[in-house]
């Protein structure tokens, strides 16, 4: 079926597509972001989990992606095919603005720094510009363009249906959420959690004390090149989760390009039109 026929436009503006990221996932906060966004009044019509592979990263962000250093790319690949993410199509609490207009403004920017309370973001815990937790459709074309990244035609059916019908489906998105989480570890993705679990099993001589001394640095504002880092610990003898590659890539990489502008301006950053 067509995404509403002729209320095309008007159905795709009316709602907002979420993506709750795998640092969300193990970090336990797929509930939390349920509960927050029905306490604004959001309505969740359409819950799934997706794995986010290297093809869907460049998909998701490709008018972006120029702008992104290789070290941010790795990263990425590394720590969005993780765990399933979960995919969430809401239906907004008012519709004088764009739903993903609304939710682009209440989820927060990428940047930590730039957070504000009460905007999702924040309320959840973001740590860095990757492991941000969230992200969602700017705008209505890109809210069809994603629905397209995670699901096949036929999904794509039963999603639209659930946009044409206004379902409440957060019983089931709870639900869902509950299991993904319980069948991760909760971690703690925090820089400096981190670096306390590996430098307490760093002790001795040589490569492990000099790893040793460069883990506890970080956390005194002194720099460190991540891939030297994690080639040290592979010298050292020292396992490395994944998660534990991805907070110190994530903390230490230079994310973006000198001087490169991407393609369509960050909405979270600047802002989106308006409908008028």
């Amino acid at each position: 079926m067509r995404i509403g026929g002729s209320d095309a436009v008007g159905i795709a503006a009316r709602h907002a597509f979420l993506l709750l990221k795998p640092d969300a996932v193990v970090r336990r906060r797929l509930v939390p972001a349920l509960e927050w966004l029905t306490a604004r009044g959001w309505r969740v019509v359409h819950a799934r989990r997706f794995r986010v592979h290297r093809w869907a990263v460049r998909a998701f962000w490709q008018y972006q992606w120029n702008t992104a250093s290789r070290d941010r790319r790795e990263m990425a690949d590394l720590y969005m095919s993780a765990t399933d993410s979960l995919v969430l199509l809401l239906r907004a609490p008012h519709d004088d603005e764009w739903a993903s207009t609304i939710l682009t403004g209440d989820k927060g920017s990428s940047d930590p720094a730039r957070c504000r309370p009460g905007q999702l973001r924040h309320t959840l815990g973001t740590l860095n510009q990757q492991l941000n937790l969230v992200h969602s459709a700017d705008e209505p074309v890109d809210l069809v363009r994603e629905v397209g990244i995670c699901c096949t035609a036929s999904e794509r059916t039963a999603v639209y249906r659930a946009l044409v019908d206004g379902v409440d489906a957060v019983d089931g998105a709870l639900d869902l959420a509950r299991r993904m989480e319980a069948e991760h570890e909760p971690l703690d993705l925090s820089l400096a959690g981190t670096v306390a679990r590996l430098a307490g099993r760093v002790d001795g001589t040589g490569e492990r004390a000099l790893l040793h001394r460069r883990l506890t640095g970080l956390l005194d504002g002194r720099p460190s090149d991540w891939r030297e880092l994690i080639t040290l610990a592979d010298r050292a003898g020292v396992a490395l989760s994944r998660w534990d590659r991805v907070v110190l890539g994530t903390y230490l990489l230079v994310p973006t390009l000198p001087g490169v502008v991407p393609l369509v301006p960050d909405a979270s950053a600047t802002g989106v039109a308006v409908p008028q």
